[in-house]
């Protein structure tokens, strides 16, 4: 950290607003958001090779696209995944979909291409340097629920109408060389677009930033009508990751 002022000094014995606390804190904690300025660079630290011209590199790893810029002070980096990139003729068709009738997972996060082996992984990786890392992942997927026919087990020859999936929820984390830095909260069954923005503290080190899911769901108590039975798959759109690398 370096070292911070005060941007509203509060006197002895006068009355304290909030926003004066609040504005203290921002000076702080914008360090931690990104905020690298002219206060936080060391004596003589600008060199010529501050004042370099950005250079951009593609990355294309298969159905993986993404690109790097490489700037003096910052660099930014971003992969994505998305059907419509890989030939799709609309959104509607996923990358790849779980069965979660029959397919199995583990009960706490899990990595994409552990949901399906075909599904290739797209971790957004570089080569970060000290400072702050800022970003945002952002996936488009669909939780679905369904109602289907289901026996009644004191009539047998009643059947009747069930909800399917209404209760079942998905949470997305976002985890930085394998720990949770970010997550989504709780989200039921639906189709939707969910981001998650971070900010951490990084060193110069091997950075890898990777979506996990966490899916809670459990079978109907009933049996189902031959040929009435309806899937509720786990679908997956498309994936982005960024992330702002912003240092001395």
């Amino acid at each position: 950290m370096s070292k911070v002022f005060s941007d509203k000094p509060i006197s002895a014995l006068e009355s304290v607003k909030w926003d004066n606390i609040s504005a203290n804190l921002d000076v702080t904690l914008s360090e931690f958001n990104g905020g690298l300025d002219s206060n936080n660079l060391p004596v003589l630290s600008v060199t010529d090779a501050k004042l370099s011209e950005p250079t951009r590199t593609k990355v294309i790893a298969g159905a993986v696209s993404g690109f790097s810029v490489q700037m003096p002070s910052q660099s930014y980096h971003i992969t994505r995944r998305s059907s419509v990139y890989e030939g799709s003729t609309d959104i509607w068709t996923p990358l790849f979909q779980t069965d979660l009738d029959s397919d199995t997972w583990s009960a706490g996060f899990n990595r994409l291409v552990d949901l399906d082996s075909n599904f290739l992984s797209a971790p957004l990786s570089f080569d970060a340097k000290e400072g702050i890392l800022v970003g945002c992942a952002t996936v488009d997927w669909e939780h679905g629920n369904q109602v289907f026919q289901v026996q009644v087990s004191e009539h047998p020859a009643t059947f009747a109408p069930r909800g399917k999936g209404n209760e079942w929820w998905t949470e997305w984390g976002l985890f930085v060389n394998n720990i949770l830095v970010a997550k989504s909260g709780q989200i039921y069954p639906r189709r939707h677009t969910t981001q998650i923005p971070f900010a951490i503290a990084v060193g110069s080190q091997p950075i890898v930033i990777e979506l996990r899911v966490k899916i809670n769901t459990w079978y109907v108590a009933g049996a189902p009508v031959a040929g009435e039975t309806e899937s509720t798959p786990f679908k997956v759109f498309s994936t982005t990751i960024w992330a702002r690398n912003h240092y001395r």
